[in-house]
C-alpha cells in the first residue's frame, strides 16, 4: 500500500510540474542556432510577446539580416510551442524543458526537417538602415487593390504616395526576380520605399506593389508580370486625378524586362527607368553570374569556376531545347545527374551538384517562370521602345554587367536625345556604394541605395519635362 501510494503521488507531483511549466511566461527573445549541414548553421530568433489571449510572435534570422517577418499562425499549449510562417514555407513544433530555458523542436521547412533548440539569454539583434523613411510623411499614402479579372480577389495590392498639389507625374515601380513585396524588401533594406520616398518628395504620385498572391505568382511568368502591370495603367486610366498624368515604368533588375515588354506595346508609357536592367539574352546574364560571383567569393580556383560556367551553360541548354516545363524537369533531371557522374563527391559539393541539390535546382528551373525566362531576349521589345529612357547601373555589379548591358541599350534603342546611359562608381546590383558588389554584402552595407542615384533619377525625370 505504501508503494502505491508515493506512486500515485509522484503521478500528481509530475501532473503539477508541467501544469507549472505549460503556465510560464514565454514573453521576450529566444534563439537558436539551425546546423543546416556539418559546414553551415544559420542563427534562428524568436521575439514572442502577449496581446490578450493571444500569442504574437516574429521570426528573426539576422545572419541573413531579415528580422520581423511575422507567424501566420502560433500556439502555445501544454508546454508545446507550434508555430509557421507561410510565406517561407516554414514550422516549428517544440517543448519547453523543465528548466523554462529551453524550447527544444523541429523547423520543417519545404522538404527538410532540422533540429532547433532555441532558448532564453540573448540580447536581440537590431540592424540599421538609415534611409528607410519614417512617418509622418509630407504626403499622402493611399491603399490600392486591383481584382483579377473574374473580380474574385485582389490580384495586385499596393500603395500609391500622392504629393501634395498636382502631381509632375506617375511612376510605377516594377520588382526584380524572386516573390517581392511592393518595398522589394531584403536583407532589411526597402529599396522601393526610399525611392517612393524620394520620388513623391520632390512632386511625383508613385505606385508601388506586391508581386501577385503565391498561388498565382509561383504559375506566372514575365509575360504575365508584364499583363499585371497593363492592369494598373488601365485602373489608373479610370482615375481623374491620374489619367491625364504623364506615366513611366521604374524596373529593377527583372523588373526592366517587364518595362520593356509594356513599353514596347503600349504608347501610354512615356518614359522608363531601368536599375540594374538587363538588354542581353538572359543566359548570358546567369553566366555572367555564376562568373562573376565566384571569382570574387574566392571559393573556386580559376579552373573550377571556368567549369561552373561549362556545367551551367550546359544546364541552360537543355533547358532551352525543351517543348514545355514538364519536358525540361524530365530533361533536367537527366543532365544534370549526367554531369554529376563525371565529378567526384568532393567537386559535386563544391559546385553545388549534390543529389540533393540537383533535384532542388530540377524543380525550380522546370518551372513556368523559368522555362519562360531561359528563353527571353529583350532586344525585340527594346527596339521597339519610342520613349525615354535612363538605363542606370553599378559599376560592381555581379548580377547583371551594367556597361555591357548599357551598351546595348544604346544600340538598340530607337534614337532619343534623352536617352542616358550611367554606370555608377562602387555600387552594386542594388546601386549601395559596396566594397565587391558580392550579394553577401547587400544586408551588411546600411545603406540601402546611393543617394546621388536618386538624385540622377529626379533630375533625368525634370529634363524631359522641359
Amino acid at each position: 500500500m505504501r508503494n502505491s501510494t508515493r506512486q500515485l503521488l509522484s503521478v500528481v507531483v509530475l501532473v503539477l510540474m508541467c501544469s507549472i511549466v505549460s503556465a510560464q511566461d514565454i514573453t521576450g527573445y529566444w534563439e537558436g542556432m539551425l546546423r543546416i549541414t556539418p559546414s553551415d548553421s544559420l542563427t534562428i530568433g524568436l521575439w514572442m510577446e502577449q496581446d490578450g489571449d493571444s500569442l504574437q510572435l516574429s521570426l528573426d534570422s539576422p545572419d541573413q539580416y531579415t528580422m520581423d517577418i511575422p507567424a501566420t499562425s502560433s500556439s502555445w499549449q501544454d508546454s508545446t510551442l507550434k508555430w509557421s510562417v507561410a510565406d517561407i514555407s516554414a514550422a516549428f513544433t517544440g517543448r519547453l524543458a523543465a528548466d523554462g530555458k529551453h524550447i527544444a523542436g523541429t523547423l520543417k521547412q519545404f522538404n527538410k526537417s532540422l533540429p532547433l533548440t532555441l532558448e532564453r539569454g540573448h540580447e536581440r539583434k537590431t540592424i540599421n538602415r538609415p534611409q528607410t523613411p519614417q512617418p509622418p510623411y509630407p504626403y499622402r499614402e493611399e491603399e490600392i487593390g486591383i481584382k483579377e479579372k473574374g473580380g474574385r480577389y485582389n490580384l495586385i495590392n499596393g500603395t500609391l504616395t500622392m504629393p501634395e498639389g498636382t502631381p509632375k507625374a506617375l511612376v510605377i515601380l516594377i520588382t526584380g526576380s524572386g516573390w517581392q513585396d511592393r518595398d522589394e524588401t531584403l536583407m532589411g533594406h526597402k529599396p522601393f520605399q526610399v525611392i517612393a520616398d524620394h520620388l513623391t518628395r520632390n512632386g511625383y504620385a508613385v505606385f508601388r506593389y506586391d508581386d501577385y498572391p503565391q498561388a498565382v505568382f509561383t504559375k506566372s511568368t514575365t509575360f504575365d508580370f508584364a499583363d499585371g502591370v497593363v492592369m494598373i495603367l488601365d485602373s489608373f486610366s479610370r482615375r481623374q486625378d491620374l489619367a491625364p498624368l504623364t506615366t513611366g515604368l521604374l524596373g529593377h533588375s527583372e523588373g526592366s524586362q517587364v518595362a520593356e515588354i509594356v513599353a514596347a506595346r503600349d504608347k501610354r508609357v512615356q518614359f522608363v527607368v531601368t536599375i540594374g536592367g538587363v538588354a542581353q539574352k538572359n543566359t548570358d546574364v546567369l553566366l555572367y553570374q555564376v562568373r562573376a560571383i565566384n571569382e570574387v567569393s574566392g571559393k573556386l580556383t580559376p579552373e573550377e569556376i571556368d567549369n561552373s560556367v561549362v556545367l551551367s551553360d550546359a544546364v541552360y541548354r537543355a533547358v532551352g531545347k525543351t517543348k514545355d516545363p514538364k519536358q525540361a524537369a524530365a530533361v533536367l533531371r537527366q543532365t544534370m545527374d549526367r554531369l554529376a557522374e563525371k565529378l567526384t563527391a568532393e567537386e559535386q559539393e563544391r559546385y553545388g551538384m549534390t543529389l540533393e541539390n540537383r533535384r532542388a535546382q530540377a524543380s525550380q528551373m522546370s518551372s513556368p517562370w523559368f522555362f519562360n525566362f531561359i528563353r527571353f531576349n529583350p532586344k525585340s521589345y527594346i527596339k521597339k521602345m519610342r520613349c525615354p529612357v535612363l538605363a542606370i547601373g553599378g559599376e560592381k555589379d555581379l548580377q547583371v554587367d551594367a556597361v555591357a548591358n548599357n551598351q546595348l541599350f544604346a544600340k538598340y534603342l530607337p534614337k532619343n536625345r534623352n536617352h542616358k546611359f550611367v554606370v555608377l562608381e562602387n555600387a552594386n546590383h542594388l546601386l549601395q556604394t559596396c566594397t565587391t558588389g558580392s550579394p553577401e554584402e547587400y544586408g551588411a552595407i546600411e545603406e540601402t541605395i546611393q543617394p546621388k542615384a536618386l538624385e540622377i533619377i529626379t533630375e533625368w525625370m525634370e529634363g524631359i519635362r522641359k
